[in-house]
Order: C-alpha cells, then structure tokens, then sequence
C-alpha cells in the first residue's frame, strides 16, 4: 500500500513559523535557494529560469512560502516537477522552514549533513527520488519532526540506533521501497507518538520485536514485503487504534494470535505469503466490527471458513486463496453486501448445498458489489445454476477453472456485460460454447482450456475485441481458424494448441501486430508458411511444431529479434537455419 505523509495546512505551517521569527532576513533564504537551483536540472526550464529569478522575490518563486510578514522561507514544495541532481548543503540555511517537500522527482546522492541545521522542520517529505547512502543519525537532531517520509528511494544499512527517541513529536514514519535491512529495533517502541510506521519493501531480517506492542497510538502498521520470520507477537493485540496491519510477504510462522481477532478498529489485516498455519475462530468476527478487508492468501491455513464471517458486515475483501481450507463454502457469504472481492482459490473448499446445483453463486446475488470472483481449483464438484446471470452487473472477474463442474455453462453468463476475465478451464462441461459469451464486449482475458470443446472454432469469438488472451488448447475443436481473426486487434496471447484444426493459417493471422505468444502446436494445420509472419515484431514465443506445415521456413522469421522461442519440429518445412542462431 502505498501512502506519503499527510500534508500540514499551510495556514497551519504559518502559524508556527511567526511564533520563531527572530534574527537574521529573506537574504540568507534566497542565497540558500539558489544555491540549489544551481544543483538542480529540469526538463521544465522555464521553473528555473524564469519562476526563480535572482531578479524576483524569493517568496514569489514557485513552490515557496514565507511567512505572513515575509520575513523567512517557512515551506517550500517542489515535488512533481521533474527536477534532478543533487541536494547542497546550503539547503540547511532555510533555518525557519518548518516544510520540506521535494518527493517525485530525480535527486540523487547523499543527504548532506548540513540539512541537520533545519530544527524547525515538521514535515520532511523526499519520496520518490533516487537518494542513496545509510538513512543519516543527524535525523535525530530534528526535533520537532512530525512526518519524515523518504519512500521509493535507495537508502540501504540498518536503521539508526534510537531514531524514535531523538524524535518525540513523531507522528509518521515512511521508510518503505529502500534496500535497509538488519533487524527492526525494538527502540522503535520509543516513538511513543507514531501513528503509522511504514517499514515495507527492504529487506529487514529476524523477528518483529514485541516492543511494537507499546506503540499504543499506533493506526498503521506496514512491515510487509521483507524477510521477517518466527511469529507474530502476542503484543500486536495491545495496540487498540491500530487499522491497518500489514505483515504480508514474509516468512512468519505459528499461528494468528487470538488478540488480534479482538482489535475492534482494525480494518485491514494483510497476512499474504507468509507460512502462517491454524484455523480461524468461529467467532472471529466478534470483536472485528470494522474489519473491511482480511488477506490470508498463500499460507498453510486449515479448517472450515466460519459461517459467521458475515458478521465482519463492512468486509469488502475476502482472499483466502492457497491454503489448505476445507468444508464448504459458507453461503453466509451472500450477506456481505459490501464485499467487492472474493478469492478462494487453491483449497479443498467444497459446495454447503446438497444439491447439484451450487448454491454458493445463487447466494452471491445478495453481494451487490461483487466485482471479483475466484472459487477455481476447489472440489466444488456441482453445476453452475442458471442464476449466475443475476450477479452484480459490476462483476469483472469469474473464475470456476478446475472445480470438478460438469453439465452445460449458462446461457445467463451473458448478462455479466463487465466480464474482462473468464476462466472456466480444466472442468467437464457438456455441450457448446453459449452465444451469449461471444457478446461480453469487454472480455479480455478467456480460457476454456481442457474443457472437452468440440466443434468449429466459433465466429463470434472474432466479435471479440477487446481480447487480450485466449486459450484454447486441449479440446477438440476442429475445422480452419476463421479468416476474421484479424478483428482480434487487442489479442497478445494465442493458444488452440492440441486440438484438430486442419486447413492453411488465414493471411488475416499476421496483421495481428500485437501478437506476443503464439501457440498452434499439435494440429492438422497445412500448407506453407507465409513470408508475413515476419510482421509480428513484439513475438516473443512461437510453436507451430507436430502439424503438416510444408515448404520453405520464411527468412523472415529469422528477422524477429524478440523470439525467445521458435518450435517449427515435426513439420515437413525446409531451409536453412542462420548461423547466428
């Protein structure tokens, strides 16, 4: 999750800057500013040579404040202005600035010692550059500090011993998207203030010390996307205000403890991709009232999902997928009228009704903003029912692959008009293809993979266009791929490998410029092969092997620079092969 310090008022910012106006005047500012103009470089040049002018007044440049009086500098905000270079020392002169934003933009370097001299900055925010070196101790010194930000840069090396107690009115503390590493500190507890800590995306190592639990003002935890392990500590559950809990892409072990399923605030719990094991309470949403969203995905969790989990009324996101979850899934789900995602892939979860027919998507009409849905490789082992068709109209992914369904696809999957994603492979469908599918118009992404098709490919996959990916292989669809094919204008990914075709390519085929990966192998396809296929110059993979393919191999396959992956075997093709290969 990405997020930057919140920003201060400037009325605010003025506020406190008058309270310190003394000594020294606008001078001492200006040559300061300057100094880094002259560090910088832009693509805008105009900002420079013009909006900072050594002819005009410095608190007329863009991006700076002064005060009411105009006496000192006391914010200066150049962020998403494409500058670059380094950061000057001289920037520490601004001795009444109380705001520092220079984020999305290309400095570089270290930062210098000298910006150690701004002890009235509250607010520091340089994310989004190209800043390196070890994150300095002079920071400390910054006492008034509030909001230190300094994401997506390269900072690296160990957090500096005691920054939280050097910094006592620290509210915000984002050093997330660096390559720091070393363990978390347990002085970090010393930030008695925090309000949300934001250590994602390095590489710290070793357990989460239980000090965090004595941030009792914490509302955001971010230590997700590091090399963290052992469990997670019991103390988490004193932190009463806590939100957002993010301890995803880890390798945490042990279970979930207890107290956390008791944290009244919490909103967000992101656990993803650790090796965290157990089974959920039966009442774990009892105390979880304002729970908006649990990620659970890619771990070792087992047992049933509760049917109370519809007590967590305001859950828009529920992923559960890659576990070892068992037992049906609760129809209870239904309630959740809020709920926009549910991921249950990956697990043994089966159907809660008797009935053939799966009563879990005629439940899920009740979800009124479903947006996504992913119940694939689960023993589901039931027939799609004809309600499908009144889920939400919002719905834009549906994947049922490898979920042991049989009997005919609906006809009502039609209605579904916002499909961009539809996965049905690997099931044991009877019947044809619905019509109806050929007119989702924003479909992007089909796969009917293994799904024991038979027939002509369909015409009205070319009313398609908006198709992306489209996978095809392992059915029994026979006849010519149609010559419209070249409507397909958006496709990358094109897989009807294993099947029966027969008859030449179409032209049309090679004016699909987009094509990336292309799959016709283990066919009946004739014929030669056309010069034109050299027109396709973002192919990376192409595998036309065991079909009946004559003639010459066209030189101009050769010419793809992007091919990674040419299989032309068991064809009766000719020519020679370049020695460059």
């Amino acid at each position: 999750m990405e997020r930057a310090c919140y920003y201060f008022p400037v009325g605010l910012l003025l506020a406190t800057s008058l309270l310190a106006v003394g000594t020294g005047d606008i001078i001492t500012d200006k040559s300061a500013l300057v100094t880094l103009r002259d560090h910088m470089v832009s693509n805008r040049h105009l900002i420079l040579a013009k909006s900072w002018s050594i002819s005009s007044f410095v608190c007329d440049w863009i991006g700076v404040t002064c005060d009411s009086s105009r006496q000192r500098v006391v914010a200066l905000n150049i962020s998403n202005m494409g500058f670059a270079g380094t950061i000057p020392p001289q920037l520490g002169n601004l001795s009444f600035l109380v705001s520092l934003d220079m984020s999305n933009n290309n400095f570089h370097g270290h930062l210098p010692e000298g910006m150690s001299h701004l002890r009235r900055l509250s607010f520091m925010a340089l994310s989004n550059n190209n800043l390196t070196g070890e994150i300095p101790p002079w920071l400390g010194v910054l006492d008034r500090l509030q909001c230190l930000s300094l994401t997506e840069n390269i900072f690296f090396g160990d957090l500096p011993a005691n920054i939280c107690g050097n910094l006592p009115n620290l509210k915000e503390l984002d050093l997330s998207s660096n390559q720091l590493s070393g363990q978390i500190l347990s002085d970090l507890s010393n930030c008695s203030g925090l309000k949300s800590l934001d250590l994602s995306f390095n590489q710290f190592n070793g357990y989460i010390p239980k000090a965090v639990g004595n941030l009792k003002m914490l509302e955001e935890l971010h230590l997700g996307d590091n090399k963290l392990e052992g469990p997670i500590p019991n103390e988490i559950g004193n932190l009463l205000k806590l939100e957002i809990l993010d301890l995803g892409w880890n390798s945490l072990s042990g279970s979930i403890p207890v107290a956390i399923f008791n944290m009244s605030t919490l909103r967000e719990l992101d656990l993803l991709g650790n090796h965290l094991s157990g089974v959920l309470p039966s009442n774990m949403c009892h105390g979880l009232h304002n729970l908006e969203e649990i990620d659970l995905s890619l771990n070792n969790f087992s047992g049933a999902i509760p049917a109370t989990i519809s007590n967590c009324s305001k859950l828009t996101g529920i992923f559960l997928g890659g576990n070892k979850f068992s037992g049906p899934i609760p129809n209870s789900i239904g309630n959740l009228r809020r709920l926009e995602f549910l991921s249950l892939s990956g697990n043994n979860l089966t159907s809660e009704s008797s009935s053939p027919e799966l009563g879990l998507f005629t439940s899920l009409t009740g979800c009124i903003s479903l947006r996504y849905i992913s119940v694939g490789d689960n023993p589901l082992n039931g027939v799609l029912p004809r309600s499908i068709g009144n889920l939400s109209i919002s719905v834009e992914l549906l994947d049922v692959g490898n979920s042991g369904l049989r009997g005919n696809i609906p006809d009502s999957i039609g209605n579904l008009s916002n499909l961009v994603f539809l996965g049905l492979r690997d099931n044991s469908w009877t019947g044809s293809i619905p019509t109806s599918i050929w007119g989702l118009q924003k479909l992007q992404y089909l796969n009917l993979i293994n799904i024991s098709l038979t027939g002509p490919l369909a015409r009205g996959l070319c009313g398609l266009q908006s198709l992306e990916y489209l996978y095809l292989s392992q059915n029994q669809i026979s006849g010519s791929i149609p010559g419209c094919f070249n409507n397909l204008t958006s496709l990358k990914h094109l897989n009807i490998a294993f099947n029966r075709l027969t008859f030449t390519l179409p032209m049309s085929l090679w004016d699909l410029k987009g094509l990336v990966y292309v799959n016709l192998s283990s066919n009946f396809l004739r014929g030669p092969l056309a010069p034109e296929m050299g027109q396709l110059k973002n192919l990376t993979r192409l595998d036309l092997s065991n079909n009946q393919f004559s003639g010459k191999i066209p030189s101009t396959i050769w010419s793809l620079e992007s091919l990674d992956h040419l299989s032309l075997s068991n064809n009766s093709l000719r020519g020679p092969i370049p020695d460059s290969l």
